[in-house]
């Protein structure tokens, strides 16, 4: 793919978010390698004798023009053209599979026929890999004929790889049935079948079993794929930016569409440099540049691909804790079920089966939590294609952040739902829908002869103690953890009416106060993700889920203040601006403020009518809370909420007006504004986002050119208006919920009027 597939905005944006978590660690290499001891020491041997037989076939011919190797390439070509049937590439070491040829070239009309035999074969595939060797600023061919050589490389070690693993009597059958083939599609510079977008990559990477016949195949989908490879013909700084960020929004894409993947690999070329990315949760690492050019970098890429082709499946990213049974249609996934008392010590698991899922993980970085509807009946007979399971709970698979010693996490979410389950399960008097867990806990497997907790420092623990630091240290720690939850609901978008939509965020809402009032648990991530539409026959209602960046208020924590928590484009101004005001149910309450703004924007109805409202959505200023950095959409809202006029005019008075009831909704919006800015617990001058003092609030919570303030006899900053309602929390976020409750109750004393164009 060019850049000029991707916007220079676009681009621009993306390199800007990328680069910010980008690190170098040659180290990030040693995470291919295979963890039995025998697989490892077989990869040695491998690699060794790869890349052997490879410098001595390029030293055989003579250079310049007309050499021997140039001389056998034209005769193969010119057989190949003369029987002019359909061709293919030289991946083949056999017969010619279907697939017609990608180019023109020599390479891709190799193996057509019969006529061209393995050592023909091969010497094509030395021949382009020499052209490639060749390389210095830039390659000196177009950029599909750089592709051929890339394909002849891979297929060369492939051929390695194979010829060792038949014929070694020392390792066990089993052992190599859990090897593989890495091999490329055939037909690069291609839009992979299951794309959500027009963009198209240049190669993408598969796998075969180790003694399968190693034939031309046909592009994978990102859900086939072991990585991909973004080539440039050159190196310089824009080809190298280029290629990093169109590799990072096509690995995206794996993570959405590949359900156990737990991390990613990718290889950007440029020229003759090959470098190794490694897609975590927080973190890209990038390892240093491999120079086909010289003996040593040729020899390294031969040794990553080869431990790519031997390791371990979890090694190159696969939860080994999830696998896809053919014989039924379906995945089973081992749930595990964390007792309270010693929450790291019992391997006690449950197993699960779901066919679909409900939640993708469609972001290169983060929690990637995905959730499957699921049953723990196991199938009796095979799937069709298309029949779901009759699932009766969700499981959420997520990455979150964590302490390492599990029994001083914290933010255990499976600990935190379980004290919510004890609090409401024998006394709930007023129906509050809260999130039941099942079971729950981080996820751990066998390596080896250990069982380990699958975190990231379990995921890095081969790399350097340096870069280890860097990618899982302090508060970048993450553990894997499933929970299974009893209650079944569909994401916010399905609500069809502005009634069901103020009926869900109430029930959200009241059951945010509750868990806060009774278990004293802040949910901080308020979000259209994080609330269900629960359907029972007519009624329906709202469910608040995920409660991964939730905190206990009753002790006293630094964090509270300080932490980043949340999703744009619903993050409280306090958050977004990092502020050191303490977190309360306000800045929750705020969050849902801006849910309901955004909905009311976007629009409810079918998914023709939301995208309908989408095209316009990009003109309004609301569109504001999503693009830019912190900064500017901090600012902006600081702007729509400094005053009820700039609130009304800035948004409310953009909601989509082709919704019934617009016009309650907009009042709705208003009275809560109002709840949660113009209390009339304060002062005017504790109102909006108004700073007493001079200088604006942003500059001050960001620490710009600070003002003298003034302090009350509690220590409250009294010209920051944030943080003296803060203190008044508890009726402010109750005369918030009075007003959606209200809502709830007087909807339906509303009446249809006729809707309005867009």
């Amino acid at each position: 793919m060019t850049s000029q597939d991707l916007s220079k905005e676009r681009r621009i944006e993306m390199l800007e978010h990328y680069s910010d978590r980008l690190i170098v660690g040659d180290s990030i290499r040693k995470l291919t390698r295979p963890v039995d001891a025998r697989l490892r020491r077989m990869a040695e041997a491998i690699t060794e004798s790869v890349s052997g037989d490879m410098e001595k076939a390029l030293e055989l011919p003579s250079k310049g023009a007309g050499s021997s190797g140039d001389k056998e390439n034209s005769s193969i070509a010119s057989r190949t053209r003369s029987r002019g049937g359909r061709t293919t590439s030289t991946l083949a070491l056999g017969p010619a599979t279907k697939h017609a040829p990608s180019n023109g070239n020599v390479l891709s009309q190799g193996v057509a026929k019969l006529d061209i035999s393995p050592k023909e074969s091969e010497q094509l595939r030395i021949n382009e890999i020499r052209k490639w060797a060749k390389t210095e600023d830039k390659f000196g061919g177009s950029e599909k004929d750089m592709y051929e050589s890339i394909i002849a490389f891979f297929a060369y070690v492939a051929r390695g790889v194979k010829r060792h693993l038949t014929t070694s009597k020392r390792v066990s059958e089993d052992t190599k049935g859990k090897c593989r083939l890495i091999i490329p599609g055939l037909h690069p510079d291609y839009k992979p079948g299951d794309s959500d977008d027009s963009t198209r990559i240049d190669i993408g990477l598969t796998d075969s079993r180790y003694n399968a016949a190693i034939e031309s195949c046909t592009n994978p989908s990102y859900y086939q794929m072991r990585a991909i490879i973004e080539a440039k013909r050159g190196k310089t700084s824009k080809d190298l930016r280029d290629a990093f960020v169109q590799l990072s929004e096509y690995t995206r894409q794996m993570f959405a569409e590949q359900y156990d993947l737990r991390f990613a690999f990718g290889f950007t070329i440029c020229a003759g440099e090959v470098c190794l990315y490694h897609f975590g949760n927080s973190k890209i690492v990038a390892s240093a540049p491999m120079d086909i050019a010289t003996r040593e970098g040729r020899c390294s890429f031969i040794e990553l691909i080869v431990n790519m082709s031997l390791c371990e499946n979890s090694r190159l990213g696969r939860d080994p804790t999830m696998q896809f049974l053919s014989d039924l249609n379906c995945w089973e996934i081992d749930c595990p079920d964390d007792d309270d008392d010693n929450c790291a010590g019992r391997d006690t698991v449950k197993q699960y089966y779901f066919s679909d899922l409900i939640c993708v993980a469609d972001r290169l970085l983060g929690r990637h939590t995905r959730c499957f509807p699921a049953t723990d009946i196991r199938p009796t007979k095979k799937r069709e294609k298309g029949e779901p399971l009759k699932a009766t709970v969700v499981i959420k698979d997520a990455f979150a952040f964590a302490k390492p010693d599990a029994s001083e996490d914290g933010r255990d979410e499976a600990r935190t739902l379980k004290r919510i389950r004890s609090e409401f399960e024998s006394k709930n008097p007023d129906d509050i829908m809260y999130p039941k867990i099942v079971v729950g806990g981080r996820v751990r497997f066998k390596r080896g002869d250990k069982t380990i907790e699958d975190t990231t420092s379990t995921m890095y623990e081969d790399i350097d103690d340096g870069l280890l630091e860097k990618v899982s240290g302090g508060t970048l720690f993450r553990a894997h953890r499933r929970i299974v939850l009893a209650s079944i609901g569909e994401p916010l978008r399905t609500v069809e009416t502005v009634k069901e939509f103020v009926t869900v965020i109430c029930d959200a809402m009241e059951s945010h106060h509750a868990i806060v009032e009774r278990c004293q648990i802040l949910h901080r991530d308020i979000s259209d993700n994080n609330i269900l539409v629960v359907r029972s026959g007519d009624t329906v209602r709202g469910l608040l889920i995920d409660f991964d960046c939730a905190i206990d208020t009753s002790k006293d924590r630094g964090d509270v203040r300080h932490e980043m928590t949340g999703t744009l484009p619903y993050m409280s101004f306090n958050n977004i601006t990092y502020s050191n005001v303490k977190r309360t149910s306000l800045d929750d309450c705020e969050s849902m403020l801006y849910l309901l703004c955004w909905y009311a924007t976007i629009g409810f109805g079918s998914k023709d009518e939301r995208d309908e409202a989408k095209v316009a959505f990009k003109k309004k200023a609301i569109a504001q809370w999503r693009n830019g950095g912190m900064d500017s959409i901090a600012e902006a809202k600081r702007l729509h909420i400094a005053s009820p006029i700039n609130f009304v005019d800035c948004i409310v008075k953009k909601f989509d007006t082709a919704a019934k009831h617009s016009m309650e909704l907009r009042g709705l919006a208003l009275r809560l504004y109002q709840a949660l800015f113009e209390s009339r617990h304060f002062d005017t001058k504790f109102h909006g986002s108004r700073m007493t003092g001079g200088g604006s609030l942003m500059a001050e919570l960001l620490g710009i050119q600070p003002q003298p303030t003034a302090t009350s006899g509690d220590g409250f900053d009294e010209s920051n208006p944030f943080a003296m309602r803060s203190r008044e929390w508890e009726v402010i976020s109750r005369d918030f919920l009075d007003v959606l409750a209200r809502a709830k109750e007087d909807m339906v004393n509303w009446v249809d009027a006729p809707q309005q164009p867009r």
